[in-house]
């Protein structure tokens, strides 16, 4: 028997719009007593169907919405959700990805608690695909508890679907349920879990493979799919650093050829340094890249991947927050700002705003005159205007002239919808000192 949750009266109009969220004190009952994750099909104060999807009791929002088709009738069976990633898929290969990218951004691909990555493989000379995947919903832990017959269903109808060329036995499944953010479901932070290996790769030290952001072929990025941070790597700046490549690409033409100083703080491993050092270097260019990251093992990822594209690396292994006043002034050509998210919850936001103003007066002290600063923030609860003001703030404390001459958003690999203003999350502005 279907579980049938009733809003309160006047409680339907966010629902109605298309947001896949209802709190608790929306509903017209107590949920209590609900397993968490149980499907739920959910109803106005007068019984008309308004959305099906998953209900947790204990948690503030209570609902989130998997379908507002009164047709589709379970919409947490694997066939419903392998459905969703086939066409989440579709999307990503209509913009332009051709090897690893965010397959399913949660909500903002129809698909609230399931975040999944699609990594494209190499290692001595074979290549394979790779799926990692976050669930951070009671709902959608409960849908895919039997993870590797999910799997293994979605590769072979990708495989039917012209897709992807890897079969099951070319296919890894990590599940990276190590984040924080389960424990406001009431699951448990899990170590990381590969339930379907490759024999013949090592996950801990793989190169996943990348549009290129210079040209019209790939990059090779090492970096641990098992256990390294997120799920391995951070995709969500494609889209940013090609913008940007193209931007400084442009640049370097009108400067004589000399050793062009890049400086990339909060390295992790070395994306955006990488990529930049394809371009530069294609257009005959000597590249220095100085990488800053408080991991010695990242840093070590991102010195192997620079110096494949040809760049001298030099590393800083600190902590942004403290060691950026033993770096030089007015040194670098472009200088990246690409923090981990400051602010996690609202109590954070004065405190993170502060960090975004510190590291990026740090960032404008840095760069020469006739150079870049790229400023990024992936804090959600950080307003754009309040990230803008922080950037003026830091520009002003170094009395330059700055003129803001790019501006990033999200990648097609990370979509927002319209209906949910919670999916934006991430700024970068690039400015021309």
């Amino acid at each position: 028997m279907t579980t049938v949750w009733r809003l309160r009266p006047g409680a339907d109009k966010r629902i109605r719009s298309g947001h896949p969220w209802v709190f608790s004190n929306e509903l017209s009952a107590s949920p209590k007593g609900l397993l968490p994750g149980t499907p739920v099909e959910l109803q106005d104060s007068k019984g008309q169907f308004l959305a099906r999807g998953y209900g947790n009791p204990h948690s503030l929002i209570a609902f989130r919405a998997l379908s507002f088709n009164s047709q589709e009738k379970e919409p947490t069976s694997f066939e419903f959700l392998q459905g969703k990633i086939l066409n989440s898929w579709k999307v990503r290969k209509a913009a332009g990805f051709r090897g690893s990218f965010r397959l399913a951004f949660g909500e903002s691909d129809y698909i609230p608690g399931l975040v999944l990555d699609y990594y494209v493989i190499e290692q001595k000379g074979k290549k394979a695909q790779v799926f990692a995947a976050q669930l951070v919903t009671a709902g959608m832990n409960e849908a895919l508890k039997n993870a590797e017959d999910f799997f293994k269903g979605l590769v072979q109808k990708a495989h039917e679907q012209g897709l992807s060329n890897f079969s099951w036995n070319e296919t890894a499944v990590v599940i990276r349920n190590d984040v924080g953010i389960r424990k406001l479901e009431g699951l448990n932070v899990e170590e990381p879990n590969v339930i379907k290996d490759l024999p013949d790769f090592d996950l801990t030290d793989v190169e996943i493979l990348l549009n290129a952001a210079a040209d019209d072929g790939v990059v090779a990025m090492s970096c641990d799919l098992k256990e390294g941070q997120k799920t391995g790597f951070f995709l969500d700046q494609t889209h940013n650093i090609h913008l940007a490549v193209n931007l400084f690409k442009n640049w370097a033409k009108t400067e004589p050829k000399r050793k062009l100083r890049v400086l990339d703080l909060c390295c992790y491993v070395g994306h955006w340094s990488t990529q930049i050092t394809r371009g530069l270097k294609s257009l005959g260019f000597e590249v220095e890249v100085s990488l800053v990251d408080v991991s010695k093992t990242a840093l070590a990822f991102a010195k192997k991947n620079a110096e494949r594209e040809g760049a001298e690396v030099v590393v800083h292994e600190m902590d942004v927050s403290e060691g950026l006043t033993s770096l030089p002034s007015a040194h670098y050509d472009i200088v990246i700002a690409d923090p981990p998210a400051f602010i996690k919850s609202k109590k954070d936001i004065p405190i993170g705003k502060h960090a975004y103003l510190k590291m990026n007066t740090h960032a404008f002290r840095m760069v020469k005159r006739n150079g870049f600063v790229a400023s990024c923030s992936c804090s959600g609860l950080l307003e754009e205007e309040e990230f803008r003001d922080a950037i003026r703030k830091a520009s002003l404390r170094n009395s330059f002239e700055v003129r803001s001459v790019l501006r990033g958003g999200h990648a097609a690999d990370h979509p927002t919808l319209m209906q949910f203003p919670e999916g934006f999350y991430l700024k970068m502005y690039v400015h021309y000192v």
